[in-house]
């Protein structure tokens, strides 16, 4: 709704940042004035005041001491002093309206309607709009005369006007030369003796200008569509616009009648002030815009030259001040938002000049944020990221960079609407993952260790600067997986060539990928160790030696077994020996815990199909216990592989694929025994290696792997595998080295 043009009613639902709501009458007194607290700062060049504009509130007039605002939609008016910021409160349920180029306030308790002076802190006047009928309704207030319409018979309305008298008493007096079906009047400005006065006719909308002296109306003009009017001494200017339509200021030449018209690309609400010879104008509301326009400033423009200035950067409201000025709030980036007084400088052209900041910022600043110091992503498989900003309408790209390794997260940030739940916050839903070296559309998991975070946020609407701003967090894993080898929260497999070399290839679930699951890329697998053509076995065996990472262990061709312990950054410690007389083994594998201790075991098959355990003690020195024997018959399995608690019982697990192709699942029962096999299927002698690979997927299970394909854990021990997903191209078979072992 319009500034100028509207009733009281309407004004009250429109108050720009503000909406208000009618209340329930109550009587009562002004509440005791209170001192508003000092603005948090005030910018270079400006003066210090301790005088705040409540943040989001509505303006409603200013005065030569003070302004009138209706800080939230339903609490009450608000009377600021400007000299010391000392705040009046009107009693709740009171409709309190500003009075043009004064310090007097209309007070309406019901039909009880008051004038008062807040610079004196008296009361000109009071008159009950019941003794003059229904439908009688404040029209403003011009300085201490208090403008009243009434119903005629011809269907319109009349207009008297009330000033302060002696005797208590108000003296009035009619209004002539309106036309009588005129509705919706309003005394909308006012310049010297002669006040606008906006209504609508049978014909569309219209102004007149009524001298105050003698309550004649001088001169009047239909303005079809019109929206906002402003008076000086030398024009009168308003907007026209029509719904859906762009917005034209028109402005007349008081002395010689000459009209001009400036269209305006605006489709939104634009504001009209008039200081002297210069219009001012601006679209409501810019700084939630979503596009940049040049009419989200606020803009001068002389009427006689057409030069042009801007004035602030945004702008909520404006009302008509004293003496000539214009009251804005907005904002400006360099002083941020609050109440601007626009007045003529040097030579006339207008300046703004902040009279009450409310401490909010005009550019895009960071106002708080939910990361914490620490981030577990053992805990957390994801992780919402939240940065509050002072607005949400700008593009934000968001960077994670790992300091330890280099490793990185882009990610861009669709900027939200104001009609989402939770508009106030940038949200980013962090899976714990980075970007795939030279790959940047691929993912990988985020390896342990200190991070920083960076925003980077530029405002749609072009008001302000980008907003640059960082901060830290770390990334700990306090369950490691037993095959993440890199503390990346991502399972790993070890590959050995046919040179000798020990490669790491990461895996990832990944959201690019057309399956979404395990990534496995031959181009990134990292060497991490040379010579390992001297082993005929090398099993990953999770934390074998206490390091709270994984671990493998490896055989020579002497039977000697070797213990190589992970240090969580895809590098191994120097090699400790385990023991001799491993030979006897023709298969091995570790990982699962079968003795319900937390500590992982490992078992192996001997030349007699003999299945031996041998406790994991967490101790790098003597990693085992003394073997103990748990089975025999187990020389019809040529795979043998632990896979953690696969199938939801009360330990570790291991599956055994026949020479048949046949897969069988030993549930663990927690005591280093197992309940009967369960087959699993046939169908799988078409594999090479199983590898019980842990929690591929992120879900809280382990799950197996074979070349090309994952079989997710489904924690059920009637069906402990889900059908299987193909994951990312497999590499091994394409390039000149060979790969004979991967586990």
């Amino acid at each position: 709704m319009d500034r100028h043009v509207r009733t009281p009613v309407s004004r009250r639902r429109r108050l720009g940042a503000a909406v208000l709501v009618a209340l329930a009458v109550t009587a009562g007194a002004l509440a005791t004035p209170a001192v508003a607290a000092p603005a948090t700062g005030v910018s270079a060049g400006t003066t210090a005041t301790t005088t705040a504009y409540p943040p989001q509130a509505g303006l409603w007039s200013l005065g030569r001491t003070g302004f009138l605002t209706w800080p939230e939609e339903v609490s009450p008016a608000h009377w600021t002093r400007l000299s010391d910021g000392a705040v009046t409160a009107f009693p709740a349920g009171h409709t309190v309206l500003g009075s043009r180029d004064s310090d007097v306030v209309i007070d309406e308790a019901g039909s009880a309607v008051a004038l008062r002076d807040m610079a004196a802190g008296t009361e000109l006047f009071r008159i009950d709009l019941a003794w003059y009928g229904t439908g009688s309704r404040v029209a403003g207030a011009i300085r201490s005369t208090l403008f009243v319409s009434t119903p005629n018979a011809a269907g319109g309305e009349n207009l008297r006007l009330y000033t302060p008298a002696d005797g208590g008493l108000p003296a009035s007096r009619s209004v002539t030369g309106l036309p009588t079906d005129a509705t919706g009047l309003w005394a909308a400005g006012v310049a010297g003796d002669s006040a606008l006065i906006t209504y609508r006719t049978g014909s569309g909308a219209a102004w007149a200008l009524l001298d105050l002296t003698t309550g004649a109306v001088t001169s009047h003009r239909q303005a079809p569509n019109l929206r906002d009017a402003a008076v000086s001494a030398t024009y009168v200017a308003w907007t026209e616009q029509s719904a859906g339509g762009s917005a034209t200021v028109v402005a007349l030449n008081r002395a010689t009648g000459t009209v001009q018209r400036i269209p305006l690309a605006a489709q939104d609400r634009v504001v009209l002030g008039l200081v002297g010879n210069w219009v001012t104008y601006g679209q409501t509301d810019g700084l939630r815009a979503y596009e940049p326009s040049p009419l989200l400033a606020l803009t001068a423009r002389d009427l006689n030259t057409g030069t042009t200035r801007k004035l602030l950067d945004h702008v909520v409201s404006d009302v008509d001040g004293p003496d000539g000025t214009n009251a804005v709030h907005g904002g400006t980036v360099a002083q941020g938002q609050g109440l601007y007084r626009i007045a003529p400088g040097t030579g006339g052209v207008p300046v703004a000049t902040l009279l009450a900041p409310s401490g909010e910022p005009t550019k895009v600043d960071l106002l708080g944020h939910s990361i914490p110091a620490t981030i577990d992503l053992s805990r957390n498989r994801t992780f919402d990221l939240k940065w509050r900003l002072s607005r949400i309408n700008v593009t934000m790209t968001l960077t994670l960079r790992n300091t330890r390794t280099g490793d990185t997260k882009v990610e861009y940030i669709a900027p939200l609407s104001e009609q989402a739940s939770d508009f106030t916050y940038a949200h980013y839903i962090w899976a714990g993952d980075v970007r795939w070296p030279t790959e940047p559309d691929r993912s990988t998991g985020a390896p342990a260790g200190p991070y920083t975070w960076r925003i980077d946020a530029k405002p749609l609407n072009g008001i302000g600067p980008t907003l640059t701003t960082s901060g830290s967090f770390t990334v700990v894993r306090s369950k490691p997986q037993p095959h993440d080898f890199d503390s990346d929260g991502s399972p790993d497999l070890l590959m050995r060539d046919t040179t000798g070399r020990l490669l790491l290839a990461d895996t990832f679930r990944s959201r690019d990928w057309s399956s979404g699951y395990e990534v496995l890329q031959e181009h990134h697998f990292k060497v991490v160790g040379q010579g390992f053509g001297i082993y005929d076995k090398i099993e990953a065996t999770g934390n074998l030696g206490g390091s709270g990472v994984g671990d493998f262990v490896a055989r020579d061709k002497a039977g000697v077994l070797w213990l190589y312990k992970g240090r969580g950054d895809d590098t191994f410690s120097a090699r400790i020996r385990i023991g001799g007389g491993w030979g006897v083994y023709t298969r091995l594998t570790g990982g699962s815990d079968l003795t319900g201790d937390g500590r992982a075991d490992l078992v192996a098959v001997d030349t007699a199909g003999v299945l031996w355990m041998y406790p994991g003690t967490g101790r790098d020195t003597a990693p085992f216990a003394a073997r103990k024997r748990i089975g025999s018959g187990w020389g019809v399995y040529d795979q043998l592989t632990a896979v953690g608690n696969l199938a939801g019982g009360p330990a570790g697990d291991l599956v055994a694929r026949d020479r048949a192709g046949v897969l069988w699942l030993y549930l663990g029962k927690g005591d280093g025994t197992f309940a009967p096999r369960t087959r699993l299927g046939g169908g799988w002698g078409g594999y090479g290696r199983l590898v019980g690979i842990g929690d591929a997927d992120r879900d809280g299970r382990p799950d197996l792997y074979t070349e090309g394909f994952l079989y997710r854990g489904s924690g059920n021990w009637a069906a402990p595998l889900r059908p299987r997903e193909e994951t990312s191209p497999y590499y091994f078979w394409t390039t000149a080295v060979t790969y004979n072992h991967f586990v």
